[in-house]
């Protein structure tokens, strides 16, 4: 695990976030305000701490460059209309983001649901027909 201190500020916040992310199985490296999970089996994705409101979880992939976007756009809405729990939006470095936030503290049963809700979208993004084309 990478020693790079999280700061004094969030380091509560986040150090409850990393005990419940590396007791399932994630590897964790901090950030300034952030964690970078991988696991060997689910998608890595980001925790950002947004001071006074909660966490953002973003997972995030590079994209095909040959894919025209408006079949990137049509792609995105589709997943969009189907996800129940989370948004995806192409980023200004045109990687294809999906992302949730869990507002509030820390609270284990909660971002136990949260995460399970994060699996119940990903099964769906892994399952549409265009991610392995679209994807790198």
């Amino acid at each position: 695990m990478s020693e790079i201190s999280i700061s004094d500020s969030v380091a509560h916040s986040l150090a409850r976030y990393r005990n419940h992310l590396e007791f399932n199985g994630y590897h964790i490296e901090e950030g300034d305000d952030l964690l970078v999970c991988r696991h060997p089996r689910k998608p890595n994705f980001f925790v950002k701490f947004i001071s006074a409101r909660g966490v953002l979880i973003r997972i995030i992939y590079s994209l095909e460059p040959n894919v025209k976007r408006i079949h990137l756009l049509e792609y995105m809405n589709e997943l969009n209309s189907e996800f129940l729990f989370m948004k995806v939006y192409i980023d200004d470095d045109n990687d294809l983001c999906i992302e949730t936030f869990c507002e509030g503290d820390y609270d284990r049963t909660n971002f136990s649901i949260l995460l399970d809700n994060i699996e119940y979208d990903m099964e769906i993004f892994g399952n549409n027909k265009l991610t392995r084309e679209y994807l790198q």
